[in-house]
């Protein structure tokens, strides 16, 4: 028996499996107490190991996450402030051309009716001045 555990170790067997083999005294049930021990002991590592391999990958995936949701919030926000900044300058922009034309129309209105009534008055004084040379030729041609 120790040929074959020695030609175990030569190719190359696992040295922990060499330490359980190298003492065939312990007998049967304390090579399956010890080996089940030592699966149950590899369960749980690995079973630990899984958990914390996904503790891991959530975390870095939720902080991805989080990175993504800030960065689109942060996108968001600053398409809105330029939005807001052209929409004033539209905004600005029109109230100035609505002001000058409104401006333009009553200085149009004033100046037209200040012709209006300068050509009215003209009238009138000529009406008149033609009614008193009128009057007087009458009065002349009466008396």
């Amino acid at each position: 028996m120790d040929e074959s555990i020695s030609g175990q170790i030569a190719a190359g067997s696992n040295v922990s499996d060499h330490a359980q083999l190298s003492n065939p005294r312990e007998g049967l049930i304390y090579t399956w107490v010890d080996g089940s021990l030592g699966v149950a002991d590899e369960v749980v590592r690995a079973g630990f190991g899984l958990l914390d391999d996904v503790r891991v990958e959530t975390q870095e995936r939720l902080g991805a996450t989080l990175d993504l949701i800030e960065g689109i919030q942060r996108s968001v926000l600053r398409v809105a402030r330029k939005a807001l900044v052209r929409t004033d300058a539209i905004s600005a922009r029109a109230l100035t051309s609505g002001q000058h034309g409104w401006y333009a129309l009553l200085g149009t209105l004033r100046r037209t009716s200040q012709g209006a009534t300068a050509l009215a008055s003209e009238t009138a004084v000529s009406i008149v001045g033609e009614r008193k040379a009128t009057q007087q030729l009458i009065i002349q041609q009466s008396s």
